[in-house]
């Protein structure tokens, strides 16, 4: 089985503190993992050296066969979804027009668009601006941009922060629907087991 993320005795330093020690990890392919812990466990640290914002201080991030922070990332940042635990958007666009300038930018099919807010429960709000919208809202909108283009890899860091379980249905949902289990991985981030459990 391909490995889609691969850790080798990765640790990750900043000044005198490590945020990761000796971490090994391996997801393969069709795989579900979800990181458990408390804040400041190393979940986001992890997210981040997968998404290459961060190198390791020791060890080997392989995601998706290439290293995340080298000549693949730009390769690799199209291949993945990610709804980080903040999400913030241009206020005075529209959900649809929000997720027509993501489907630009990630070079995806913007047809996808009316589907992805009908499948994340946005579709009766898609042509209002975003600065109406409830924070629950705002991280159903960051969930359809993260399933732009269908994913290899889709990455959710603690998305159902201060939201009700009614987020992490909404994401179940989406994830149960065969059409959208086209990605070869997800991943988990959140400090609550019963998001997961």
């Amino acid at each position: 089985m391909t490995a889609v993320i691969d850790f080798q005795g990765v640790t990750r330093r900043d000044g005198g503190l490590a945020r990761l020690d000796a971490l090994d990890l391996k997801v393969n392919e069709g795989e579900v993992m979800a990181l458990l812990g408390h804040n400041g466990a190393g979940k986001t640290t992890t997210m981040h050296l997968i998404l290459g914002l961060l190198s390791p201080s020791e060890g080997r991030v392989a995601v998706l066969g290439g290293a995340p922070d080298g000549a693949h990332a730009e390769t690799l940042r199209r291949r993945l979804g990610y709804l980080p635990e903040n999400v913030s958007f241009y206020e005075q666009l529209s959900g649809r027009e929000v997720l027509d300038y993501f489907a630009r930018l990630k070079r995806v099919e913007r047809g996808q668009v009316g589907e992805l807010l009908d499948r994340v429960g946005l579709g009766h709000a898609a042509e209002r601006r975003v600065k109406t919208y409830s924070k629950g809202m705002r991280q159903r909108l960051g969930l359809a941009q993260a399933l732009l283009g269908g994913p290899r890899l889709l990455l959710l860091d603690e998305p159902t922060t201060g939201e009700s379980d009614q987020f992490g249905n909404t994401a179940l949902i989406c994830f149960s629907r065969p059409a959208t289990r086209r990605w070869a991985s997800f991943t988990l981030s959140t400090y609550s087991c019963s998001t997961t459990c």
